[in-house]
């Protein structure tokens, strides 16, 4: 007898009502998934997907799993949907009990023990994706017993327990992967956008950052490795995705000179069309300008890069190893091959007025086109959230979709939000892209989300408070970790967050 197609659904998590941006400046196809898809076998699996950013009808999860009867439901959470992910596995469990459900993602591997939670079964920890398949595999099986997969913790008797997050290491060849399957986006293909660029597409070329800043995490989920795919992976790629845009999703993608100036070649003689985004820091583009005048041959039309201040004592304080004088450099070496620059910047939490002013004057004097400025976050996993972890105000996840402060503002909390809106507003640009692009009444049919989107950041002191008003107690199970014997959380490893040895906590048998 033929067994039957084990039934995999995809979550993307969809945003809390206070959350202010996300959706109105992009939303990206879900790579994560398109990885763990081209790992399994088709023939064995059948894969969906329920990307709730774009279906965002309270009822599609319920729906989709009603439908679709799954056996496995897989999310993914960055820190601001820890509690949106567990109240949607509950969901799942209560419809059917025997669905399995595991939870990945950024915030899994920074505080995996977020998620011991009773309606999940599995959490998937660091780069754990190598070992999908082999979980995959047991779950079909109904086998139980994961304790030798890296970087999968499991529950079990009503406690969960950990092997240790994964990493990949630096040996690992990732051009052994296969191609990311982008057949799983189903309806959502071509839904995807980022700003004016619709529809997008989105890739990974390299894993890791070699930058250390102290307000940053992303390099954290691999434990501090840098690692890449070669050109002429990423060129077969490319030459598989149809969309006329293309986002490079990489945490720093001028982070290897050299391999940057490999691509964009390689890019040129296979003679690939598309317009590129990607971030890249400053001090890289100062230190190889001709990085900039290549990719703009290529097809590079806007990069996001983290000017982050107007000051070099607050760079100096974020450890961010650059300059306002790098910043100024690359920003005009950008400017002088005509790529936009969407600048990144952070407001502290101890801004008056008078630093308001400061950075409104930066941003505009140098004309950046598209100011992308954030409240300051210590994120989990971050030097940032160690320094700060004792004077959180705001420890509810939910609060750090980092447009809220979760510190202490030196100004009134109203005040701070109407400096902080009237700041996004006064540093917008001329959309002249923008309207070349989609046309001029296109544009202004889209004004009025930018302009909600404006005064809902000005109103924003009213949502302090309203998630835990409104919120539900979770039930959390303690956390053992296998390799200390500690109960209770994974607090010996990620107490210390920003200052943990990347050595000390690889699994056993994976090799730096």
């Amino acid at each position: 007898m033929t067994q039957s197609k084990y039934k995999i659904l995809f979550v993307t998590q969809h945003y809390h009502p206070i959350h202010l941006a996300d959706d109105r400046i992009y939303i990206v196809e879900p790579i994560q998934y398109e990885v763990l898809a081209s790992m399994l076998d088709r023939d064995e699996v059948d894969i969906s997907l329920l990307d709730q950013r774009l279906d965002r009808r309270p009822s599609a999860l319920l729906e989709t799993i009603r439908r679709l009867r799954p056996n496995f439901v897989g999310f993914t959470s960055w820190t601001m949907h820890v509690d949106l992910v567990r109240m949607q596995a509950a969901l799942v469990k209560q419809f059917d009990p025997s669905i399995i459900v595991a939870v990945g993602g950024h915030h899994a591997s920074l505080s995996p023990s977020d998620f011991s939670d009773p309606n999940i079964d599995y959490v998937m920890m660091g780069e754990a994706y190598l070992s999908f398949r082999d979980l995959i595999l047991r779950c079909r099986e109904s086998q139980r017993n994961v304790a030798d997969l890296a970087g999968v913790a499991w529950q079990d008797n009503g406690k969960f327990f950990s092997n240790g997050k994964a990493a990949v290491p630096k040996s690992f060849d990732l051009d052994s992967l296969p191609l990311p399957d982008r057949s799983i986006l189903g309806k959502y293909k071509g839904k995807y956008y980022h700003l004016w660029w619709k529809p997008v597409a989105a890739l990974r070329t390299s894993m890791g950052c070699p930058a250390r800043c102290s307000f940053c995490n992303l390099w954290r989920p691999n434990l501090g490795k840098y690692l890449t795919w070669s050109p002429e992976y990423i060129v077969e790629y490319l030459k598989t995705i149809d969309e006329p845009y293309v986002i490079f999703t990489d945490d720093h993608f001028f982070g290897d000179g050299r391999r940057a100036h490999a691509i964009g070649e390689a890019i040129l003689r296979a003679d690939i069309k598309k317009e590129y985004l990607f971030y890249s820091r400053a001090d890289a583009i100062v230190r190889d300008p001709s990085l900039v005048a290549l990719w703009s041959r290529v097809g590079l039309k806007r990069l996001r890069m983290g000017l982050e201040s107007y000051s070099d004592s607050e760079l100096g304080a974020m450890e961010k190893g650059s300059s306002v004088a790098h910043n100024d450099r690359a920003i005009e070496i950008l400017k002088k091959h005509q790529v936009l620059i969407e600048g990144l910047f952070i407001v502290g939490v101890d801004y008056k007025r008078e630093q308001f002013e400061n950075l409104t004057s930066y941003i505009r004097s140098r004309k950046v086109d598209i100011p992308n400025i954030t409240v300051a976050t210590p994120m989990p996993g971050t030097t940032d959230y160690t320094k700060n972890e004792d004077a959180l105000i705001y420890r509810n996840p939910t609060y750090y979709d980092f447009q809220h402060a979760v510190l202490p503002t030196r100004l009134d909390i109203k005040e701070f939000c109407h400096l902080y809106g009237k700041m996004l507003l006064k540093v917008q640009r001329p959309p002249l892209e923008q309207i070349r692009r989609i046309g001029l009444w296109k544009f202004i049919c889209n004004v009025p989300s930018f302009w909600i989107y404006f005064l809902r950041v000005y109103t924003s002191y009213k949502h302090y408070g309203y998630v835990e008003r409104g919120g539900i107690e979770l039930p959390t199970l303690p956390w053992i970790d296998m390799r200390r014997g500690s109960c209770g959380g994974d607090a010996a490893a990620d107490k210390k967050h920003g200052s943990v040895d990347i050595d000390e906590v690889l699994p056993a048998g994976v090799p730096s």
